[in-house]
């Protein structure tokens, strides 16, 4: 055999035993391998669970902070709220102090109400007789609320004061409505003006014959034609249906109050 044989031939083994070894590496069969693969596997799996660990920390610790975040507020908001509370149960003690006032006052009151209530529809019999079925109906009302017997004299006494208030609006405004006259049998629509509680006055409502009301005959008297234009401007400011102007109407003059 040849020196070249001889080379060729101990090529042809080392291959084979690589070949081997590659076969043996690839079923696993080193123990070294198998060791070192487990070691990475073991190691993967515990960085998993560090980083697991450490998001848990970290949502943990976010929570904290906001757990003190809304302690902080809660303090600041009980700080502010502390002294209302305390002007609130005052407020409260001292309406129930009056409640019980009231219940005791409750013999005294009731004359008084009632004397009102008297008062009252004879004073609406004496004014000038604009929305009377309205306020005769309300002074009515008020008379039944003082026999119920369900109701408080808190508002008993609320009513009462509330139809005075009306009473007193009235004599601050201006007022229209429409009512049906009666003379000597005959009956007209007219539209009625009410400035305040100083007058009335009535326009027909074909707008031809102007009236004003007379306090002491307590009639309605006729009106100078003149008039009548500055009746129909008042009413349309009476309704809001036109800007505020200023008219020019008759004034009746006080009648002297004997002694």
């Amino acid at each position: 055999m040849t020196r070249t044989h001889i080379h060729a031939a101990l090529a042809g083994l080392l291959i084979a035993a690589c070949g081997l070894s590659f076969e043996l590496l690839a079923q696993g069969g080193s123990p070294a391998v198998d060791a070192t693969v487990q070691a990475n596997n073991a190691a993967k799996a515990a960085q998993a669970r560090i980083d697991a660990l450490d998001d848990q920390t970290r949502s943990m610790l976010e929570r904290y902070r906001a757990a003190i975040w809304q302690a902080q507020q809660l303090k600041v908001y009980t700080e502010q709220v502390e002294p209302l509370l305390a002007t609130q149960e005052a407020e409260r003690a001292a309406l129930a102090a009056q409640a019980r006032d009231l219940s005791t006052n409750t013999r005294d009151l009731t004359p008084l109400l009632l004397k009102m209530i008297d008062s009252l529809t004879k004073f609406i019999a004496l004014d000038l007789p604009f929305l009377v079925a309205e306020r005769q109906e309300r002074v009515a009302g008020l008379k039944r609320l003082m026999t119920d017997p369900s109701v408080t004299q808190g508002e008993k006494y609320r009513r009462v004061v509330e139809a005075y208030r009306i009473e007193g609006d009235y004599g601050r405004v201006f007022g229209a409505e429409r009512m049906e006259l009666d003379e000597a049998g005959v009956k007209k629509l007219v539209d009625v003006l009410r400035v305040g509680r100083t007058a009335m006055y009535a326009l027909t409502l074909d707008g031809r014959e102007a009236l004003a009301w007379d306090v002491p005959s307590k009639r309605w008297k006729p009106l100078a034609a003149e008039h009548r234009g500055e009746i129909r401007e008042a009413l349309r400011i009476a309704r809001e249906t036109a800007a505020p102007l200023v008219v020019t109407l008759p004034v009746p003059t006080p009648s002297a109050v004997k002694p």
